[in-house]
């Protein structure tokens, strides 16, 4: 019985295909369950609502107001310049305006 169970025993592999290859793509190809689904959709939905929150209070501070109130009066002094350089009030452009105040 020594000699029996001291011998190796080779099996010739049927396939080229690894068995870490096999389960690899086994993994890839694995079809989401609709409980993760409904798990992701959820975790999506309140990082949404998270982030919509995070805006109205961004939205509302003072510094915000401030820098958006700011960029709104430069976008209408521009306005203003091109207009009276349409009209022919002034010379030059925007660059030139300002360097005339």
């Amino acid at each position: 019985m020594s000699a029996a169970a001291s011998q190796k025993v080779v099996l010739k592999s049927t396939t080229k295909v690894s068995l870490n290859e096999r389960f690899t793509n086994m993994l890839k190809n694995k079809q989401p369950t609709a409980v993760s689904i409904r798990a992701t959709m959820q975790q999506q939905h309140l990082a949404s609502a998270r982030n919509r929150r995070l805006a109205q209070q961004m939205e509302n501070r003072p510094s915000v107001q401030a820098a958006l109130n700011h960029k709104q009066a430069v976008v209408d002094f521009v306005v203003v310049v091109d207009l009276l350089v349409e009209e022919g009030v002034v010379v030059g452009g925007v660059e030139e305006v300002v360097g005339q105040l």
